[in-house]
């Protein structure tokens, strides 16, 4: 199909036209026909590359033309941001906002964008606060679907979808999905039209290395050296036959050790792989904008040869240096995590999964569903640079070479099951239901979850089923104090009211009131292990456990049986120093050397503080306990910013003043707003890391606050 037919604005065909698009893929004229361009819900399962996010790009644009509104919602904030580099494509055809937190908001700003693009957990957010801007949404797409059966995502996306036939919005509803084993269930859930294909516009060869070969699906085989690892053999061989490769490991420390073995082998490969020049200048870059030492010195040892590893400890900088040198071809192989999977947009012509299993703190070693695999061999092939892309699984016997092909290359994709339905799930959504007025007694409640995929996936008995989890849900809410119940109806407590503003689970909730009433004396080592109680912030596992910081925490909540032997316990106090040397200004080096927690590590820290940590300052407002409120929030926003508290006015107050640079004000005696705000510029230009335009800036900063703290409460 000929873009000059399709139902869109001639600008916008332009648009398409300058980004080279002249005709359509098979999936993308199958959508069309669907009426994907003309309101129609759809929900498209079709294959990695085959152009299924440019069309939802195209519907929105043309909503925003047709002076409507379109969101588009995607699981992780990393992607958000992608997508606004996509739309950044249309020029000046839409305005584009991104919103990824801030829960305890309606973003009433966002009535001024044409197209909005947040997380899941931010639109269910932005529901529940009902803002008037959204009778003007025209369009939702749901990005990467297949999330629904994730315990924690796929919760949201069902909400969404409820919240959204509840306010009786005609929004069209997009789907997008590369892996889903049932769509059919999903798009009869959305009332929507099924495009399935899959069509690629690279073909894809899948195969099993075993013994020194790779044998495919089709019955042919391929030798391969076997002088190294076989992750190494299989990205060297793919490197120098002129393509890429992308290979996936089960762990971060995996990630740095294969790219360096394939960092060796190319270098020894006697042959001209990679333009050296080009990797020694990116090589450079890293190390230039590493905020580790030891981590941009390993990532910039193996850059330089042409390969890069790709992990979470990875701060945002270097990932997007990565990926660009990926994308340039200046690096021909880089190593990542299967659990970043869904976030790595880097096309390659080969794909090396090198292990089908990973080992989970929790239920020890698993097999990677099958979902996953097809999320990791869909990345194989380079459109227009590839004429084939190859996913290579590697097993370690030919028994499991056998075991893979089946279970994974020739098996079916593993049909998406509903987890709204656990305890920790419903109570949650449904403080927000009826917190937000969307249901009030149990009937309404139970009409609610009529409307969700849990709902419809549990049959005949769906009604009481639902009926009983939600009855034993809502007393629990009572319980906790975030409702009442007046007769048959349930209402909200202005408690309530807040915990489903602020976003945070209930339980996690009523754990933060529990422990800051009973808390006694004002340790900022207790407050961080408050906020670090929540089961949302990652538990690390590295490092001596300090029994002086256990002791702390235990004067501090005298009624707590803490064990000292019990390894969660164990777990969250070493979390607990890590973050509290963090907020000591110790440097990235010795947080990542001591517990192996890189500058990427931090911010995600840095980011569930921000959330969390705010939110028991409010609870603890809410409960009438002010001391409380300004303490945690204090010891919260030391970890944010990773400062000892005297540096908290000029971090919390001045744009572009991070702990470096605010340590080096405060050692040139600039220890308040009032001193920088009486400084001269050009003195504040001398001191490290500023330059003229930035101390002008903070000057000019310090200078309009007169004296008024955006940090209220501290």
């Amino acid at each position: 199909m000929d873009i000059s037919s399709l139902p869109i604005p001639p600008e916008l065909r332009d648009a398409l036209r300058r980004r080279g698009v002249e005709r359509l893929y098979p999936p993308q004229e199958a959508a069309v026909r669907a009426g994907i361009l003309e309101g129609a819900n759809v929900v498209m399962v079709t294959a990695t590359a085959s152009g299924k996010t440019l069309l939802a790009e195209v519907a929105a644009v043309k909503t925003a033309l047709e002076g409507g509104m379109a969101i588009f919602t995607v699981p992780l904030k990393a992607l958000a941001y992608e997508k606004q580099l996509h739309f950044s494509h249309y020029g000046d055809l839409a305005d584009v906002a991104v919103s990824t937190g801030e829960y305890d908001s309606d973003d009433a700003w966002l009535h001024r964008y044409d197209v909005v693009i947040t997380t899941y957990e931010k639109l269910d957010s932005l529901l529940r606060h009902r803002p008037s801007w959204l009778n003007k949404v025209g369009l939702i797409v749901l990005d990467e679907i297949h999330y629904v059966g994730d315990p924690k995502r796929g919760p949201v996306l069902e909400s969404i979808a409820a919240k959204v036939r509840y306010l009786g919005l005609k929004a069209q509803v997009v789907a997008l999905s590369a892996t889903v084993g049932n769509p059919d269930a999903l798009a009869r859930w959305l009332g929507a039209k099924l495009v399935k294909s899959d069509w690629r516009p690279v073909p894809l060869m899948e195969g099993v290395y075993a013994d020194g070969a790779i044998r495919y699906a089709d019955g042919s085989e391929r030798r391969i050296s076997r002088g190294a690892d076989p992750e190494v053999a299989l990205a060297l061989d793919a490197v120098e036959g002129g393509g890429q490769a992308l290979v996936f490991v089960n762990s971060r420390s995996a990630t740095v050790a294969t790219a360096r073995k394939i960092a060796e082998a190319v270098a020894a490969s006697g042959r001209e792989l990679i333009d050296p020049e080009a990797a020694a200048d990116l090589a450079r870059k890293v190390e230039e904008s590493a905020a580790s030492r030891i981590i941009g010195r390993e990532l910039a040892e193996v850059v330089a040869r042409g390969v890069a590893f790709h992990n979470a400890g990875l701060e945002l900088e270097l990932r997007r240096i990565v990926e660009e040198g990926f994308r340039r071809g200046v690096i021909k192989a880089v190593v990542s995590t299967t659990t970043l999977a869904a976030g790595v947009n880097l096309p390659a012509r080969r794909v090396v999964i090198a292990e089908v299993r990973r080992y989970d703190p929790l239920t020890g070693v698993e097999e990677i569903p099958a979902m996953e695999y097809r999320q990791m061999a869909g990345r194989a092939g380079r459109p227009g640079l590839d004429p084939y892309g190859e996913a290579i699984a590697v097993a370690s016997s030919e028994r499991e070479a056998e075991y893979i092909m089946e279970r994974y290359i020739r098996g079916a994709v593993e049909p998406v099951r509903s987890q709204l339905f656990s305890d920790v799930n419903l109570r949650s959504h449904l403080l927000g239901v009826v917190g937000s007025g969307y249901a009030n007694t149990e009937d309404e409640v139970v009409d609610y979850l009529s409307t969700t995929l849990a709902y419809i996936q549990l049959g005949p008995a769906a009604m009481s089923i639902a009926r009983s989890k939600a009855e034993r849900a809502l007393d629990q809410l009572v319980a906790w104090g975030f409702l009442e119940k007046s007769g048959d109806a349930y209402y909200a407590t202005p408690l309530g009211r807040l915990v489903s503003r602020l976003y945070v689970d209930p339980e996690t909730a009523a754990m933060y009131i529990d422990l800051l009433k009973a808390m006694r004396g004002d340790s900022p080592v207790a407050y961080i292990y408050l906020v670090a109680s929540s089961p949302e912030v990652p538990k690390i596992w590295r490092g001596r456990f300090d029994r002086k910081t256990a002791a702390e925490i235990a004067r501090a909540f005298p009624h707590m049986q803490l064990d000292e032997e019990d390894e969660e316990f164990r777990q969250t106090v070493k979390t607990v120093q890590m973050l509290w040397e963090w907020a000591n200004e110790a440097p990235e080096d010795k947080i990542y050397d001591k517990y192996g927690v890189g500058p990427g590590d931090i911010r995600v820290y840095a980011d569930l503080f921000e959330w969390l940590g705010t939110a028991a300052s409010r609870l603890a407002a809410a409960v009438e306990l002010p001391e409380r409120a300004r303490g945690v929030l204090r010891a919260t926003y030391r970890v944010v910013y990773g400062v000892k508290e005297e540096l908290l006015e000029l971090v919390l107050n001045l744009r572009g003043v991070g702990r470096v640079r605010a340590r080096a004000l405060f050692q040139a005696g600039y220890r308040t707003l009032a001193d920088v705000a009486r400084a001269r510029p050009s003195d504040i230009a001398r001191l490290p890391g500023f330059g003229e335009r930035l101390a002008a800036s903070v000057v000019e900063q310090a200078r309009a606050a007169s004296g008024l703290k955006q940090a209220e409460g501290l």
